[in-house]
């Protein structure tokens, strides 16, 4: 037997604002990613990313959020042009002008504010890579460069990238280099056949003559292997760029440089060149090419000795005067390492070397700073995939040991394998001592439950079900005290990357399963383009309210249910239903989020060891066409959720204790009257109401606010066609000369 609804809803039921609290626990912890990539420079009226975030921190608060995620505070030397993971200066968060989320005046404020309301701030820490330090000499790079050899290649040992370094000749002066003609004989070190056919671009300037990144470059003309292949060579231009590929025939190009004494300082000067590869493929396009031959015609002799490689590598010169590192704390630098590999690989900028004790202190230094100087609370780890994690475990018991225990602490390892992600979890557990163990609580990034959450959403065919093994909690053995969950970031940023179909799908799901880890909720989903604001503050005070505290999570509908359930529309593949127990609430708590775009109907067998036939679940939300179900003597209970839509059950009759999540449309200057009815609703067609005595114009907008569709009802006309809208709820706001009348209602 199911329970049926009335046909005529009337709205006039209130919705319990943000105001219950427990006197006996404390309140649970949800995130927010306080700015979105390529976040505005400034908002009108207000200011800065963190002027926003300031302005925000009351009613994100009130929201239930406890920690605030903010974008990368460390310099730039790029500055406000920057999303600031290029970190240059580590002590400079807006001292030195300002940054792309505003400046130190800002900066001071949000503390203020933050500190006064509670909210622990989270910084983003940059550990792995470091980029816009000064140019130096750098041994240890030109020793990996040229001693290359096939062997090493066969190993696994990688190029040092191209675009990340400079060669130089000096000239003039003292050098005994002057004008004639320098020819450059170019090849791969190893001669592995991964290196040929890789373009690359040469450019030589001086002192005297700039480089000219203006004039389009012009293209080697081959043969060009010069003497050394029985060849010739191809001249170049000082200032020009040339286009240029490795071969694997003869395996050489010639350059031949001619120089005259207007082209350099006679007292002094020095030859610049680079050879960067210019490939589409990242790290998979460089090449181990190099100049392993120099004559010099007046000279005649070959002076390829006296080339010297650079790397922008000297932190010495930083504004702040702090964080100081030379190319000693980058890899490679004599230690061992391959270039290759998730720890090793220079996926990004200059690759920070932690197994050197200056760079281990000057890291940790900065960490202990942020604590103590900045007020921040939290760390978001960024890339920890790249560096050893028992730096991460050595970093955790310098800070414990210093009485500075973060409240979160997050990793950011971009992996799909939940094992991978537990793994890494582990492995700084390890590196941890037992009290900085038992103070401070390591988490990683679900990945992994992301990746299964996307699929949900947009992936057509996806069984959903899926979802419920996919999580480094249920997937790996994992504990939801070492996660942070969520579903979009900057890091999806491209097309086809973020979850795009119906995120609150996601959201619901980890907002309510309290055992996987803390939420993270992304700011472009939460404000504008997503607008989901006031549903995910619904989700969290529901969390709060009747799920905290749940000690388990039964899912009803995963893969070989024991609960048998009767699908009338809908399935298992495109359903998600579980039960929350022993909860601080008392209050048993079934979810059920629908994926499909159809509606699910489904008599659906639950757990029954706290709640018994005859009991009544609420329809927190009053997202369906039932404000109540009721546990059947079979041990089932129906659901009818919308398409594309979730529902939160609670325990007992709690109508009048509703969490009303409709995304407020104000119209000003007219009053809203919360007393207009509709029938039947749902509906399938027509929508009937008292007819209007004057002319309205009726709009609808969907659950997140968005206007989409408007039309005139003229006076004594009582109905309206809802036949063009898709499956979903609704809102339809009636708006008279003196007054607004609002409705909802369910196109099924």
């Amino acid at each position: 037997m199911r329970m049926m609804r009335n046909v005529v809803l009337s709205l006039v039921a209130c919705a319990i604002s943000g105001t219950f609290h427990r006197a006996d626990a404390q309140s649970p912890e949800f995130m927010m990613q306080g700015w979105n990539w390529n976040y505005p420079y400034f908002y009108a009226g207000i200011g800065n990313q963190i002027d926003y975030l300031a302005a925000e921190g009351p009613a994100l608060k009130e929201a239930g959020f406890t920690h605030i995620w903010l974008p990368p505070l460390a310099k730039s030397r790029a500055g406000s042009t920057s999303m600031g993971y290029n970190v240059w200066d580590y002590y400079d968060i807006g001292d030195y002008g300002p940054a792309r989320w505003g400046d130190r005046e800002g900066f001071e404020n949000l503390k203020s504010v933050y500190s006064d309301l509670g909210l622990y701030m989270v910084a983003d820490m940059i550990y792995n890579h470091r980029d816009g330090g000064n140019w130096e000499d750098n041994g240890a790079v030109e020793g990996w460069i040229e001693n290359m050899n096939y062997t090493k290649v066969a190993s696994g040992d990688q190029p040092f990238p191209s675009d990340r370094y400079q060669c130089y000749l000096p000239l003039g002066g003292a050098s005994g280099n002057g004008a004639g003609t320098y020819y450059f004989k170019i090849h791969s070190a190893s001669a592995h056949p991964n290196f040929y056919d890789k373009p690359y671009q040469v450019q030589f300037w001086t002192n005297a003559v700039a480089q000219d990144n203006v004039t389009a470059p012009s293209d080697e003309v081959e043969p060009n292997g010069g003497a050394d292949c029985g060849e010739g060579n191809n001249s170049i231009l000082l200032g020009k760029r040339k286009n240029a590929v490795i071969d694997n025939g003869c395996g050489t190009d010639e350059f031949a440089l001619t120089l005259s004494a207007a082209d350099f300082l006679a007292s002094g000067d020095t030859l610049w060149f680079r050879m960067t590869n210019t490939g589409a493929g990242g790290l998979g396009d460089m090449s181990d090419h190099f100049v392993y031959g120099l004559w010099s015609g007046a000279a005649a002799a070959d002076i390829q000795s006296q080339i010297r490689y650079q790397t922008m590598t000297d932190f010495s010169n930083v504004p702040s005067g702090e964080g100081v590192m030379n190319y000693l704390n980058f890899k490679p630098n004599g230690n061992p390492t391959q270039l290759s590999g998730d720890l090793d690989a220079m996926y990004f900028y200059y690759d920070v070397d932690q197994t050197v004790t200056s760079t281990q202190s000057t890291l940790i230094d900065y960490t202990k700073y942020m604590w103590a100087e900045e007020g921040i609370r939290g760390f978001r780890m960024d890339a920890v995939k790249h560096f050893p994690a028992w730096f991460v475990g050595d970093l955790l018991d310098a800070l414990h040991d210093a009485g500075q225990d973060p409240n979160m602490v997050v990793g950011e390892s971009y992996d799909f394998s939940p094992f991978v992600l537990k793994g890494w979890i582990d492995q700084v557990y390890a590196s941890m001592d037992e009290d900085t163990r038992n103070a401070i609580k390591p988490r990683v990034f679900d990945f992994a439950l992301r990746n299964s959450l996307e699929q949900a959403c947009d992936a057509f065919g996806y069984d959903v079900r899926n979802v419920f093994n996919s999580s480094i909690v249920d997937g790996a053995g994992g504990s939801g005290f070492n996660v942070v969950t969520f579903i979009n970031n900057h890091d999806f940023r491209d097309a086809g990357q973020p979850v795009d179909n119906d995120p609150i799908l996601a959201y619901a799901y980890i907002l309510t399963n309290n055992k996987l880890g803390v939420p993270c909720v992304y700011f472009t989903d939460y404000y504008a383009p997503g607008n989901l604001k006031y549903v995910i503050n619904g989700l969290m005070e529901a969390h709060d309210r009747y799920i905290y505290g749940a000690t388990f999570v039964d899912y009803l509908s995963r893969f070989s249910s024991p609960y048998t359930a009767n699908y009338i529309s809908g399935g298992a593949n495109t359903s998600l239903i579980y039960q929350l127990s022993y909860s601080e609430s008392d209050r048993e708590v079934i979810v059920a989020i629908n994926f499909s775009g159809n509606t699910l109907k489904v008599d659906q067998t639950i757990n029954t060891a706290n709640i018994f036939a005859g009991d009544t679940l609420t329809d927190i939300f009053s997202l369906t066409p039932y404000p109540t179900i009721t546990v059947q003597g079979d041990n089932q209970v129906y659901l009818e959720i919308p398409p594309r839509s979730f529902a939160v059950y609670v325990q007992g009759d709690l109508r009048d204790e509703l969490i009303d999540i409709t995304t407020p449309v104000s119209i000003s200057g007219l009053s809203a009257s919360q007393t207009f009815q509709l029938y039947p609703n749902p509906t399938d067609d027509m929508l009937f109401f008292t007819a209007q005595p004057v002319d309205a114009q009726a709009e609808i907008y969907d659950m997140t606010g968005k206007l989409v569709y408007t039309t005139t009802v003229y006076a004594g006309n009582n109905y309206l066609s809802a036949n063009q809208l898709p499956q979903g709820q609704y809102l339809l706001k009636m708006i008279c000369p003196t007054s607004v009348q609002v409705a909802k209602f369910i196109r099924q």
